[in-house]
């Protein structure tokens, strides 16, 4: 899609795709660099990463065909429409708020399932924190530009957990409206 078709709400912070790439980038040159150490030096043996994969494969499987379809959805929802721009609450975003993101989590999480690193998880950390600080950026600006409608979404559907609508939606409205309170 031509990105001048595609009208946008609100803001993104103009750095953040320049984080995300540095920030997944180092998350993938980490988890590479750890598997060649581990097949030239040998600390790990073959034998016990093998018998941990069965018990691995699942939960990172899961992992990262969930934040697959989360962020092929969002895509489709957000980038899939032309014309006047609108507030998109139905499909994976009448589960989270933040698909696009999520997804991005659950399948670096999913992968560090497979081959665990120390420094990848630390790096995983920043990226799931920086997440939520560029949700909250977009959600301020949202509400600034829907106003109530984008308020009783926040009330409806959680930020981040999935399976959990029962009063986190709610606290994330008080967060987002706290926050917006604030002196720039």
């Amino acid at each position: 899609m031509n990105p001048k078709e595609h009208v946008r709400l609100g803001a993104e912070h103009p750095l953040w795709d320049r984080i995300q790439i540095v920030l997944i980038g180092s998350f993938l040159v980490v988890m590479f660099f750890d598997d060649v150490s581990t097949l030239t030096l040998g600390y790990a043996s073959t034998l016990d990463r093998i018998s941990a994969y069965p018990v691995l494969l699942l939960p990172a499987a899961v992992l990262i065909g969930f934040g697959t379809y989360l962020i092929k959805k969002s895509h489709a929802a957000v980038f899939g429409k032309k014309g006047n721009a609108e507030l998109v609450d139905s499909g994976v975003y009448s589960l989270v708020r933040h698909p696009m993101y999520l997804g991005g989590l659950m399948v670096l999480l999913g992968f560090l399932f497979l081959n665990f690193s120390l420094i990848a998880f630390a790096i995983w950390v920043t990226y799931a924190v920086l997440c939520d600080w560029m949700a909250s950026y977009e959600e301020r600006d949202l509400l600034r530009v829907l106003g109530e409608k984008y308020a009783n979404y926040l009330r409806r559907v959680p930020k981040w957990l999935v399976f959990s609508k029962i009063g986190k939606a709610q606290a994330g409205v008080r967060s987002i409206d706290s926050q917006s309170q604030r002196p720039a």
